[in-house]
């Protein structure tokens, strides 16, 4: 945007009046637009059952979430660091396992990740801006037991790609917490592979016990990397198979620094 006629010091505060604003329209555009399309969603999540429904519900959270990223961009908010990941773009029957740094993570997968269904905290699923959509596009509840299993198991045949964050909440003063084994049961008992996703960012901007309103420097940046590819073998232990995918992701986040792991 030009502005040749402000000075640089006129522009350095127009520019921070103008992302400030940005900031708190990106909080009424998420709380907004996500409770709206939630309630549109309640009734056709009852009534419609099937996997083109589930289908449809993800292209919808993902459609939503793809232009929620843009606005953060377009305004310089966020700036994002992808190479690599056009991989993801045609891969079905998947499970991308990534860390958790802040609360952008999940927004961000999913606005990359084609058939995408979260496993997600019950307090999300009840949640009024996310239970509608999410429960149209067949996200699972993260509980432990068979049945979640056979829920992933499903999702998975059906050409969709689950989404996990392992750790089970975001990670705690830049250490990788030790990771829920719920993933590696599912991959072990589906044969489905598991794609590993290394997330760093700068800072701590909306980490834990970062508070939810409170305002970063701008732009915040973040970087998605696309890891190795674990494959179950017949017979393998989901335990030993969970584990090997942690070290993975320890031994890499810290040769890479880490930026804020």
């Amino acid at each position: 945007m030009p502005f040749e006629f402000m000075s640089t010091p006129a522009k350095n505060r127009f520019q921070n009046v103008l992302q400030t604003a940005a900031f708190w329209g990106a909080f009424f555009i998420f709380a907004f637009v996500g409770s709206l399309a939630s309630v549109a969603c309640m009734v056709p999540a009852v009534l419609f059952r099937g996997v083109r429904a589930r289908f449809f519900g993800q292209r919808l959270v993902r459609g939503l979430f793809v232009f929620f990223v843009g606005y953060l961009r377009a305004f310089g908010l966020l700036e994002l660091d992808v190479g690599g990941l056009s991989e993801l773009r045609e891969v079905e029957g998947v499970i991308v396992v990534a860390n958790h740094p802040g609360l952008l993570d999940a927004v961000l997968l999913v606005s990359l990740v084609p058939q995408a269904v979260c496993l997600m905290k019950g307090s999300l699923a009840r949640n009024i801006v996310l239970s509608g959509t999410a429960r149209l596009a067949g996200y699972i509840h993260n509980k432990s037991g068979l049945g979640l299993v056979k829920k992933c198991e499903e999702r998975l045949r059906e050409g969709s790609n689950l989404l996990v964050f392992p750790e089970g909440t975001r990670t705690v003063g830049g250490e990788l917490l030790p990771f829920k084994m719920g993933f590696a049961l599912a991959a072990v008992m589906t044969r489905a592979p598991v794609q590993t996703v290394m997330i760093t960012s700068e800072g701590n901007c909306l980490g834990k016990g970062w508070p939810l309103f409170k305002r970063p420097a701008f732009p915040v940046r973040y970087s998605l990397c696309l890891g190795r590819r674990f494959q179950p073998e017949p017979g393998q232990v989901a335990k030993q198979f969970g584990r090997a995918v942690e070290n993975y992701f320890r031994e890499t986040l810290v040769r890479s620094g880490g930026r804020h792991l």
